[in-house]
């Protein structure tokens, strides 16, 4: 996933999304992240998302601390995986997990059940 064109590959199939279309589901995500009150805020952007330049030692030291953050106590975790496996950010720690992690997970994204908004609850 690219934000420079204008269509993108779904993170749980083939099909080209418009980017209108992702943009409304990701906007969405993103408002539910928020309205779950995540525990990290911009004062601790730097240990979710890192300096400019660290060592290997320095992120992993990092990594593992602001993961604890995420697993230990975040009452948003939920919304923000799904927001950052919508995402498919390049670097940085969402919901406890890196974004390599992240990068690892997203094709069995494909072998879960499709929600079908059409269908009457």
């Amino acid at each position: 996933m690219t934000y420079g064109s204008k269509t993108m590959q779904s993170a749980t199939n083939d099909e080209n999304l418009t980017w209108s279309s992702l943009d409304d589901s990701v906007t969405d995500l993103l408002d539910d992240l928020i309205n779950a009150e995540p525990v990290c805020d911009s004062s601790q952007a730097v240990l979710f998302t890192g300096p400019d330049v660290e060592t290997d030692e320095e992120r992993w030291t990092r990594e593992a601390t602001a993961k604890a953050i995420c697993q230990a106590r975040c009452p948003a975790r939920a919304a923000c995986l799904a927001y950052a496996l919508a995402l498919d950010p390049e670097e940085g720690v969402w919901a406890g997990y890196t974004a390599e992690e992240l990068r690892e997970v997203r094709p069995l994204l494909s072998f879960l059940p499709r929600h079908r908004t059409d269908e009457v609850a």
